[in-house]
């Protein structure tokens, strides 16, 4: 499906140049040195980031609010410049300029997102039909656990288990062997 692979910006426009076209086309927007600073910081990052991660990347030598910031993005995000992610409650966003299409895994356990390219999500998107809708692009949140964050939990099951163990009475570890052996019994006559 052509939609899904585009970002919406050509890559023989630079990202001044689609800005500039952006501006003019909306009316003559002023181009100020703070939104051209903003782009040049957000073209060169890497990875996701909230508007607040964005300001600290800026020069020291180069003041911009907080307001300017979320307006700047906004733009950007406007004229396919960045993509902006709705993900565990903030928005943060991504370099889009000439970035292939892709789909995000985000470990709910750390919050760690990974970028994730698969020609299976972009088939399966390009078999919905939407009439009267034009998809420009699809984008897809996966959450689950890292291995990692799996790791954590198992070692604290083992701790809790552990715990629990050592907290029984000698009757109750008795009656606990026992259903086990039940449930092992159980799944053999399966």
């Amino acid at each position: 499906m052509r939609e899904t692979k585009s970002n919406g910006n050509s890559s023989k426009e630079s990202p001044c140049e689609i800005l500039d076209r952006y501006m003019t086309v909306q009316g003559g927007m002023r181009r100020t040195p703070e939104r051209y600073t903003i782009l040049e910081v957000v073209m060169q990052m890497k990875g996701h980031h909230s508007a607040d991660e964005i300001l600290a990347m800026m020069p020291s030598s180069f003041h911009v609010s907080r307001a300017t910031m979320y307006s700047t993005l906004s733009l950007l995000v406007k004229c396919n410049l960045l993509f902006e992610h709705y993900m565990n409650g903030a928005t943060l966003y991504e370099c889009a300029y000439n970035r292939p299409v892709h789909h995000h895994y985000i470990c709910t356990g750390c919050n760690k997102i990974w970028d994730v390219q698969d020609d299976s999500i972009e088939q399966a998107a390009s078999k919905v039909r939407t009439p009267r809708f034009k998809k420009l692009r699809c984008s897809t949140y996966i959450y689950g656990i890292c291995n990692i964050c799996q790791a954590k939990l198992a070692r604290l099951k083992k701790k809790m288990e552990r715990e629990k163990l050592a907290n029984m009475t000698r009757e109750e570890k008795r009656f606990a062997r026992i259903g086990e052996e039940l449930s092992e019994a159980a799944e053999w006559f399966k």
